[in-house]
């Protein structure tokens, strides 16, 4: 999904679906309007829509059925040409990947419906002259340019009309011609044209400000007046929608005061000076405007935050400042733990030029802010709003890895405390992405400035079952393990097996695991920790002891898990019926300096098994082919959980082995599981 931006869609399907039925609408009104004789707003609409890939032939065939609606059969035929030529244009420059921008391909379908008119022309002659039809391409050239403008942004991020002129005008133009195409009435009795402009004039105003909602009155109050031939619809409307304005300014009121306000306005400026806005068809069309303005959900028609309109939500804040600070710290202290894990060598291995990259990856991943749609913005601070939280600055950013994360600075108002999770589940319904609070966040709202942070969720988490056994029942295992998480929605799993037993064998494997962590969780490359660690316990050994690593780094976004081996045992993949085992001929850590590991990367689905064993494991089979017969231990195990498969294969080599292990033995079994 595109979040920055943050949206390609709206993430309310019957919103997103009401868009496109009133664009399918829209087009139905477009094709009825007209200028002397000519119709360049069909073709202009028609261009704008496929150019951006929205409902391309549902808005051809509404064009035109509206313009067969209200032109002769002839020019419906023409404009019927028209329409199937530019679509099948359109529809060819995006499947045959025509690399054109949008002024190119739009000219191209201007300059095809120049060529379309001018050969109807010349068939023709009586009905359109050459000139006529380079008038009508190049006003359909315009059309189509300002219309992309409008459908982008009323499809994609409407909230743009209340900040930016282009935006503003692009929409209004569109609107404009929508109403112009509109019947004045239908069969005499349905009011339409009138209806629309008044609501229309309604949501503008509420929404968007006193701006462009009176901009938008002017010109509907101007399209109607021409439409029916009265001059009374600029004036007085215009009169209403200030004095309506003012009023809810003055009052503070919400959207019943408004349409009531307005309502009262209306009728106060018709009786006391324009009987004329009293009449039926006027009366029926401001209480069908009022019904439907009261009747639609709070967040289609909430007000756009005024911080949101001027800009004032903040990128960053001072809590951003201390935020950075805390993580550069942290980052610090991950440094220290590292030399302290490696004190008794000099030479790590760790340069300087691995330090840079650290800090390097570090701070980019801070410093990578990707756009939010004002949309989305603004219905997440009008909600929070509502909750009584001020928020004084949101962030969005995208990390190395593509994850999504959320900052907000926000407090509570009026002395109110309110948990974190709820603020989590307004920015996730807007947003579309399942989101977590992050670790470093505060789990409550207070009445001063904080900043909550929230992280995508991964799409899988994985169910891990650990069990270890020490050869000798009073001695030390000189197997570990780690299972944790790194960062990023990525888990660690490893498991290290000393040379022999007991304590200095546990020494080894703990030592090298602990390395491992403390590099993988200060932000080192995986490949490089490795090579670092294996460097430090070479000379810190001279190669008189080792320990075998098995490592997998699994990214429970994606389901791909990378599988690190060291002299490791093999480990088994189980998906449904089949099993895939990997084996490694590399050498142990420590005992060479330059040792390679081997690494491979598994795409894991849901219900996947993975199972990771030291050598204990397959040495204290006493059977000939010991990976055959625990590939067929592990497949039986269908429909158990981690914890019962590990509990199984533990109990299983204790009794062929008769409680006799080989070595020590540890197993791990994570199973890949789709989160809720």
């Amino acid at each position: 999904m595109d979040i920055a931006g943050v949206v390609a869609e709206d993430n309310n399907p019957v919103e997103r679906l009401l868009k496109r039925a009133w664009l399918i609408v829209a087009a139905f009104f477009v094709g009825r309007c007209h200028i002397y004789g000519m119709n360049p707003f069909m073709a202009g609409f028609l261009i704008a829509a496929c150019n951006l890939g929205e409902r391309g032939l549902a808005c051809g065939i509404s064009l035109v059925l509206g313009v067969f609606s209200f032109m002769g059969t002839g020019e419906t035929v023409r404009y019927l040409i028209i329409a199937v030529m530019v679509y099948l244009v359109m529809n060819m420059k995006r499947d045959r990947s025509f690399k054109w921008q949008d002024y190119g391909i739009i000219f191209f379908a201007s300059t095809l419906v120049f060529v379309l008119n001018a050969v109807w022309g010349i068939i023709f002659p009586e009905t359109l002259s050459i000139g006529e039809a380079f008038v009508e391409a190049a006003l359909t050239f315009s059309v189509a340019v300002i219309y992309s403008y409008a459908i982008r942004t009323i499809i994609n991020d409407y909230v743009k009309i209340a900040i930016e002129n282009q935006a503003a005008l692009s929409a209004v133009a569109l609107a404009a011609t929508v109403l112009a195409g509109m019947p004045v009435s239908v069969y005499d009795s349905i009011v339409v044209a009138e209806c629309f402009a008044l609501f229309s004039i309604l949501y503008a105003m509420y929404r968007f400000g006193f701006g462009i909602g009176i901009s938008w009155t002017t010109i509907a109050g101007a399209v109607m007046s021409v439409k029916t031939g009265d001059d009374y619809y600029l004036t007085n409307w215009i009169i209403v929608a200030i004095v309506s304005f003012a009023i809810l300014c003055v009052l503070k009121g919400g959207r019943i005061a408004y349409g009531i306000t307005f309502a009262a306005v209306y009728f106060a400026v018709g009786y006391g000076f324009y009987e004329s806005m009293l009449t039926e068809d006027s009366l029926k069309a401001v209480v069908t405007a009022l019904f439907i303005f009261f009747l639609l959900p709070a967040g289609w028609v909430a007000a756009v935050d005024e911080r949101v309109k001027n800009g004032e939500i903040e990128g960053t804040s001072p809590e951003w400042a201390l935020l950075v600070i805390k993580r550069i710290k942290s980052l610090a202290k991950a440094f220290k733990r590292i030399d302290y894990t490696m004190a008794e060598e000099s030479g790590t291995g760790i340069g300087f030029s691995d330090v840079g990259e650290i800090i390097d990856d570090f701070t980019n991943q801070l410093a990578n802010p990707v756009p939010l749609k004002k949309t989305i913005e603004a219905k997440i601070i009008e909600d929070l709003n509502r909750m009584e939280i001020a928020v004084r600055s949101f962030v969005l950013t995208k990390n190395r890895n593509d994850r999504y994360e959320v900052y907000i600075t926000l407090k509570c108002n009026r002395g109110r405390l309110i948990v974190s999770d709820n603020v989590r589940k307004v920015v996730e319904e807007h947003m579309g992405i399942r989101l977590g609070l992050k670790e470093d966040s505060r789990s409550i709202v207070g009445r001063n400035y904080d900043i909550l942070c929230l992280e995508q969720k991964p799409e899988f988490k994985c169910e891990v079952a650990v069990r270890t056994l020490s050869r000798y029942e009073n001695q030390v295992s000189g197997d570990n393990f780690y299972v944790g998480d790194i960062r990023d929605g990525r888990m660690l799993l490893m498991i290290a097996d000393g040379m022999g037993n007991g304590e200095r064998a546990s020494s080894d494997s703990r030592n090298l695991l602990d390395a491992l962590e403390e590099l993988l969780l200060a932000g080192f490359d995986k490949e490089m920790s490795i090579k670092v660690v294996n460097s430090y316990l070479s000379r810190h050994n001279k190669g008189e002891r080792y320990a075998t690593l098995d490592m997998l780094i699994l990214d429970l976004h994606t389901g791909y898990g990378t599988i690190y081996k060291q002299g490791a045992a093999a480990t088994y993949i189980k998906r449904d019926d089949r099993m895939e085992i990997v084996k490694s001929t590399s050498l142990p850590v420590g005992i060479v300096e330059g040792a390679e590991w081997e690494n491979c990367e598994k795409k894991l689905y849901d219900g996947d098994l993975v199972v990771m064993l030291s050598d204990g494991i397959l040495e204290s089979i006493v059977f000939e082919n010991k990976e055959e017969y625990l590939r067929d231990m592990i497949l039986s195990c269908d429909d158990m959980e981690s914890e019962e498969i590990a509990e199984r294969v533990i109990e299983e080599i204790k009794g062929i082995s008769g409680n006799r292990l080989k070595d020590d033995a540890t197993i791990i079994v994570g199973k890949l599981v789709k989160s809720l």
